[in-house]
């Protein structure tokens, strides 16, 4: 039975992404035909407009296709490369790839004291990183103000994350895990699977990832295991 889940998993995944990306790949094909044709025609009346459909049609797959290298990349995560990982520096690292989009939009992301886990530091800075850019991709109108703590429960660690954004209404708290699914159809939305990789990430670890409805902002909980 959980090979047939796991199948039928993979099977909507994989529709998904082909149809996510079919999308797009029209557009470059149309406008890439408009543009021939008026080359061949002499014409460059709408050549302008057509570039910049083209070229964002080219973005969108480009994200796409990042965000599916990233899945990938989360599911190799291997227990068998599990060792100490001290997550005040998976923190500095995520936090060193993300300056730039954090001081183009004016955001803050800081941290307590972290704790030492059990895990793949590839695949935990590639968590930190995913639940950080989520919070800035969907921040409000005020810059983004992250933090993260720690609390011990028994032989897991409870990590929170929460922002000041807009947050999540309390029928989307699960589905927001789902591959490609996303709160709003931003043009500079992301693939729609960076809490998907997140989720894989953690549970792959042993551990359970959940959002919440907040009163205010996005708050997300995952475990990990503690050290012995």
């Amino acid at each position: 039975m959980e090979d047939c889940r796991t199948g039928r998993e993979i099977s909507e995944f994989l529709l998904r992404a082909c149809h996510d990306l079919r999308t797009p790949a029209r557009t470059v094909r149309t406008y890439s035909e408009l543009i021939q044709r008026g080359a061949g025609s002499g014409s460059t009346e709408g050549v302008a407009q057509h570039l910049s459909f083209l070229m964002e049609g080219a973005r969108k797959i480009d994200v796409i296709l990042d965000g599916l290298a990233g899945y990938s990349l989360a599911l190799q995560t291997d227990p068998g490369a599990f060792q100490k990982v001290r997550m005040d520096i998976q923190w500095r690292a995520a936090m060193m790839k993300l300056a730039g989009a954090l001081r183009e939009c004016g955001g803050e992301a800081t941290a307590d004291e972290l704790p030492e886990v059990t895990g793949q530091p590839e695949r935990l800075l590639q968590l930190l990183e995913n639940l950080v850019r989520n919070s800035l991709v969907h921040r409000g109108e005020a810059a983004p103000r992250i933090h993260l703590n720690a609390v011990r429960q028994e032989a897991a660690w409870l990590f929170t994350l929460r922002d000041n954004g807009p947050g999540i209404e309390e029928a989307c708290l699960e589905s927001i895990f789902l591959p490609f699914e996303r709160l709003r159809r931003d043009p500079q939305e992301g693939a729609g699977l960076g809490l998907t990789i997140c989720r894989e990430i953690v549970e792959r670890h042993g551990g359970k990832i959940r959002a919440e409805a907040a009163d205010s902002g996005a708050c997300f909980r995952f475990t990990l295991t503690a050290l012995v």
